[in-house]
């Protein structure tokens, strides 16, 4: 069970990962973020991007957690 909570945790970081690349390939190499429609497309890529990678230290210390041995 807990391994599963794990790598949901993985791949949401991974999500987010793309997302916020996107986001910035968006801002970098094109020019809708002179729109107001596209300023609020890389924002909210950007946003959800980084709320989606922000469980991914937890799922590493959960991980570290289960590897300890209980003395």
């Amino acid at each position: 069970m807990q391994t599963n909570v794990i790598i949901v945790l993985k791949r949401m970081h991974w999500l987010g990962f793309s997302l916020l690349l996107s986001s910035t390939g968006l801002y970098s190499f094109t020019e809708i973020a002179l729109e107001v429609t596209g300023m609020v497309l890389i924002a909210c890529l950007a946003g959800l991007g980084m709320v989606l990678m922000s469980p991914f230290p937890i799922a590493l210390f959960l991980q570290w957690a289960q590897k300890q041995n209980i003395d």
